[in-house]
């Protein structure tokens, strides 16, 4: 899932709040990612940030913000790649040393998610077989 899947769940006002704190651009949102704390609350009729602050105290929020900062460090470990991996066909040996303690560091990634997914696939199993008809 995607943020902005997560976020069209949202109440508007939420979406917006959490858009606009972070930056995340969509091409219907350009003027709210703009406007000052006193012109978003106008726009959001609210009186106050309060519930804003408040929500992020919720479990409905940290998800959200677990998922976009998931998100964000995907991009950023492709740009370190990227970069480590010119230097490495250029030839810099600590490059070259890091490149492979990535990919070393990637397979070893895959390998417990596809364990974690074939886990999760043998609970879902074990669940459907108590089923009584």
């Amino acid at each position: 899932m995607n943020i902005h899947q997560a976020l069209s769940k949202l109440d508007w006002r939420k979406r917006a709040y959490f858009m606009r704190k972070f930056q995340i651009r969509s091409p219907k949102n350009e003027h709210i990612l703009n406007m000052t704390d006193e012109e978003f609350l106008k726009w959001a009729d609210r009186k106050s940030m309060i519930v804003f602050h408040n929500w992020e105290q919720t479990d409905e929020y940290f998800e959200l913000y677990m998922l976009y900062m998931k998100l964000k460090m995907q991009r950023d470990l492709e740009t370190v790649y990227d970069v480590v991996s010119e230097k490495a066909k250029q030839g810099d040996e600590k490059a070259v040393k890091l490149f492979l303690q990535l990919h070393k560091d990637m397979n070893q990634l895959q390998k417990a998610m596809n364990r974690a997914q074939t886990k999760q696939a043998e609970v879902q199993e074990d669940e459907d077989d108590d089923l009584e008809i």
